[in-house]
């Protein structure tokens, strides 16, 4: 049997071996040098210096401003009203007339899922199948269940669209005869989102399959059926298990939140067998009131014993359980507490997890985050338990110290054949050849690269682990699964060991942002994602090959690109900004560091986790950035010097009169035509205009609607290209009304939800608004898009009784779609969803932006103010992308200073002369003459410098 086995996962180990990533072919710079390496924040939910900040940028942006939580149970509410919204659109599905105001059928795109298909977001749930080895299934906490008949080759999905997505735990009915029989747990606990028991990607109970994981159904009885407050404990599922030796029953046992609780009929009824009893209180009892364990595990054992583990920190402040420590049973019912972790005073214990070896099944491993650091026992039935917690690793110049990030990413495993080999996990993965017992034979094996100087991965691995499976057929062959998917090595026992991911067409990408390219000769996606940095992703069917590349590590930002390529600009967390160029095989060949000196700096209105900036349609060497509590503006982002790693001076200016005295600047957009006017919203619901926001005489001016949610959250502005007075305002607030429109530059303001709201002023189960977008088509009429929390609508016409209707129910379904982007030269669109990658269509017949208006001849158009005190624009028209070289000579010519050496744009391009030399000194005041250089033609002007 064993042989047998072995004959049949082979080939597919090897196959596994010969995954390469398809060499890309882009219109960019081809540079044989090494590529410069930018450092690289790291992406951890709960590293320090990003747990305050994701925490409240999510928090605040969904919050019911009126109550200042998130409304209890929304997740499950939004997906049935969506359900309903459907089924009215379906029924009421009849021709209408193009004056009906409801809009007009058939309108939808053609939405295609284009991954990225070889890099996955956070992996917490994976099981193999007990008869074939190959057959894997695997959860990604907010994309859904993915099965694999050969060993993680490729994927498919087996949760339906319309179906809750944040998978926690999966577990397979051994028995024989039952191996069909499969149940996973929903609600991400710690991590996903704020602990606030409403959170938006939040669980509701436990889902169970009879088809070998093909498809699912929800277990009715550990369902949530009392909107409004937090009354089952089913909402967060840390881990299920089955009693394969109770042959006349379909017995479960799953560790919920505050206790273990027991079905012995397949999930219809549970009882609670452990910890506190929280299933059988009133459905309107608020559990948060209720002091409860919040970490629970349950474990069983080769040999049939059952472990079970309770925190003794609870959801109460301060507050300990008696009930916390570790637990042991024989028949999943009557349990013996080994272990008291109730210390109080003295040590709070939160998340344990536990592994035993398969070899030896009396002998296990307990690994635990508490108030003093990490805990690490050895326990061996009839012996009793070993502290090895001091040699949990530390930091040394040959290890990083072990970090669970506050319980977001723990795991524990021993090796199948020898159990002296045991491997630990939390940001990274650690091995010990000697079970932990000594400090001095443990080995880091995956999550961040310890060979390298700064942040960056394991090759092919990544950080945060939090599950480990071996392979019965083959013992050393282990699979990781962590915050960047499923990953596998042949030799757990290497002294360097190898992964090869296991991440194609494993589409579980949690995407914050997406653009695409503005450059129209490439079809190519830029995106930021949770975990996962910044994303290139090849514009193509999934299934097709690799096609995405992770460019910048850390949790990414917002993107965008300029329309003639070559520059790309990426963000980490926080706003930093940098600008990339590329070579054909996407490395970066030179980068430098654009976000201003002094943006975001006041502690009390700073910059947001994942901070919106954008480039000007008409001229993309300029860009307005979201600084906190003002609007900064570069006029040429092109002069800003490559290879700095530090804020940038170049060409910034904080715009003064733009200063917002409450809350932080949250969406920012720029008019294509006419020119020059920015809207800007902040997240206690205000809204800004700017016009000539180029020029010095700019002027502010606010025009928040008379109806807007007080204290709402503005995510987003989107403005028709073809009229600037023309503007969506997208609050993502839940309870709120939730999208507006101005047709009059914010005069006036009409709410133009329409059917996504639940109620009328804005309350009930409608979903959170993430963004909107307008697409002016050539026929004159326009395309409407609302990125929600439940997927992607359209609609033609925001008059009358608003009608949206769902683009691709089939694919994108009640995904998270945290935005969208089109591309004016030629309709090529993306949405981005936050859990099962980037979907992209093709719009036809979009209206052009005619300001792109290629010049004849180069000509210095103007060099002003003349004469200048403080700086000198130099405008130049161009009629192709090349090196322009701008150099300033004295009287007596002199060079004084090299003012660029860089690209100009087709179009216009602005640079910029402080009156300084070379070093940054003041020049004195006289005559000087500008001299261009533009495809090896010089072109001059005289300037006169006159400081008072």
């Amino acid at each position: 049997m064993i042989n047998s086995k072995k004959q049949a996962v082979l080939p597919v180990l090897v196959l596994v071996y010969v995954l390469v990533c398809s060499i890309l072919v882009f219109t960019y710079q081809d540079e044989k040098k090494s590529p410069p390496e930018i450092e690289t924040p790291r992406s951890s939910f709960y590293q320090k210096e990003n747990v305050q900040s994701r925490q409240e940028y999510e928090q605040e942006m969904l919050v019911n401003p009126a109550t200042g939580k998130v409304p209890a149970n929304i997740r499950k509410q939004e997906l049935e009203f969506a359900r309903e919204v459907n089924l009215q659109n379906t029924l009421n599905k009849t021709p209408r007339s193009a004056s009906s105001g409801n809009g007009t059928k058939n309108h939808q795109l053609l939405w295609l899922p284009v991954g990225p298909e070889n890099i996955a977001g956070r992996t917490r749930a994976i099981a193999l199948d007990i008869r074939n080895e190959q057959i894997i299934l695997a959860g990604g906490v907010s994309g859904g269940v993915w099965k694999s008949e050969n060993l993680g080759q490729n994927w498919f999905k087996t949760t339906a669209s319309d179906q809750l997505q944040s998978v926690t735990t999966i577990t397979q009915d051994i028995r024989t005869g039952k191996e069909d029989i499969w149940y996973y747990g929903t609600g991400e606990l710690v991590g996903n989102s704020s602990r606030a028991p409403g959170a938006p990607f939040r669980g509701d109970g436990i889902f169970k399959s009879t088809n070998g994981g093909d498809s699912w159904e929800p277990l009715p009885s550990t369902q949530s059926n009392s909107p409004g407050i937090f009354n089952s404990p089913f909402q967060y599922v840390w881990d299920i298990t089955t009693n394969p030796n109770n042959l006349a029953e379909d017995e479960v046992l799953a560790a919920i939140y505050g206790a273990i609780v027991r079905s012995t009929d397949g999930g219809q009824t549970w009882t609670t067998v452990l910890g506190t009893d929280l299933i059988n209180n009133p459905p309107t009892f608020d559990l948060n009131n209720i002091p409860a364990e919040f970490f629970t595990d349950i474990h069983r054992t080769e040999s049939g014993v059952f472990y079970a583990t309770l925190s003794s920190a609870t959801n109460m402040a301060g507050g300990e359980s008696r009930n916390g420590g570790i637990y042991r049973s024989e028949d999943g019912q009557n349990w013996q507490r080994i272990l008291s972790l109730f210390r109080p005073g003295e040590e709070s214990f939160r998340r344990i997890e536990i592994a035993s070896s398969r070899s030896n099944p009396g002998l296990l491993y307990f690994l635990a985050e508490s108030s003093k650091g990490y805990r690490l026992w050895k326990y061996v039935e009839g012996e009793g338990f070993t502290d090895y917690s001091a040699n949990v690793p530390i930091e040394t110049e040959e290890l990083e110290a072990f970090d669970s990030q506050g319980s977001y990413n723990l795991t524990v495993a021993i090796h199948p054949t020898n159990p002296n080999v045991v491997f630990i996990g939390g940001t990274n993965l650690y091995r010990s050849t000697d079970g932990f017992a000594t400090a001095d034979n443990i080995s880091w094996i995956g999550g961040y690269d310890p060979e390298s100087e700064n942040i960056s991965t394991y090759p092919n691995h990544h950080p945060d682990q939090h599950a480990i499976h071996f392979i019965h057929a083959f013992p050393d062959a282990l699979i990781s699964t962590n915050d960047g998917g499923v990953f596998i090595t042949s030799d757990s026992r290497a002294e360097k060991v190898t992964y090869i991911p296991l991440n194609n067409t494993f589409v579980t990408t949690q995407f914050y942002t997406a653009s695409y390219s503005r450059y129209p000769l490439e079809e190519v996606v830029l995106g930021g994602t949770q975990d996962n940095g910044s994303i290139l992703t090849l514009d193509k069917l999934v299934n097709q090959g690799p096609n995405g590349i992770r460019i910048l590590g850390g949790d990414g930002g917002f993107t965008a690109s300029t329309p003639y390529g070559y520059y790309y600009y990426l963000s980490f967390q926080n706003s930093r900004i940098f600008r990339l160029t590329l070579n054909r095989n996407a490395e970066i060949t030179s980068f430098a560091r654009v976000d201003p000196v002094g943006g975001g700096t006041d502690p009390s209105q700073s910059y947001l986790f994942v901070n919106p900036y954008v480039l000007d349609p008409n001229n993309a060497n300029r860009m307005y950035l979201a600084g906190g509590d003002f609007v900064w503006y570069n006029q040429n982002l092109s002069q800003i010097p490559a290879g700095s790693q530090s804020p940038a001076r170049v060409n910034w200016k904080r715009l003064t009169r733009t200063e917002v005295q409450a809350g932080v600047i949250s969406a920012i957009q720029v008019s294509t035509n006419p020119k020059d006017i920015v809207y800007y919203g902040t997240g206690n619901g205000q809204l800004f205009r700017i016009d000539n926001a180029h020029s010095d005489i700019y002027s502010v001016k606010e025009i928040t609607g008379q109806e807007f949610p007080v204290g709402g959250y503005i995510r987003c502005i989107a403005i028709d290209p073809t009229d600037a007075n023309h503007i969506l305002v997208a609050f993502s607030n839940y309870g709120v009304k939730s999208l507006f429109r101005s047709t009059d530059g914010g005069t006036t303001f009409t709410h133009v939800s329409g059917n996504l709201e639940e109620f009328e002023d804005g309350t009930g189960n409608g979903p959170s608004f993430r963004w909107a977008a307008i697409v002016p088509k050539t026929d004159g009429t326009k395309l409407y898009y609302a990125a929600t929390s439940t997927g992607l609508y359209s609609t033609t016409s925001l008059e009358g009784n608003v009608v949206w209707e769902q683009e691709s129910p089939e694919g994108i379904g009640n995904m998270v779609v945290n935005m969208i982007d089109f591309r004016q030269s030629d309709g090529k669109m993306v949405a981005a969803t936050h859990g099962n990658g980037l979907y992209t269509a093709q719009a036809d017949g979009v209206v052009p932006n005619e300001n792109l208006v290629v010049e004849e001849d180069f000509e210095i158009a103007n060099v002003y103010p003349n004469p200048f005190a403080d700086e000198v624009t130099i405008e130049v028209n161009a009629p192709r992308t090349r090196l322009l070289i701008i150099r300033v000579y004295d009287s007596r010519g002199n060079e004084v200073k090299r003012v660029t050496s860089n690209l100009a744009f087709v179009g216009q391009n602005d640079f910029f002369w402080d009156g300084t030399n070379s070093l940054g000194q003041p020049v004195g005041n006289g005559v000087y003459l500008i001299r261009v250089t533009y495809e090896q033609k010089s072109y001059s002007r005289k300037v006169v410098l006159q400081r008072e």
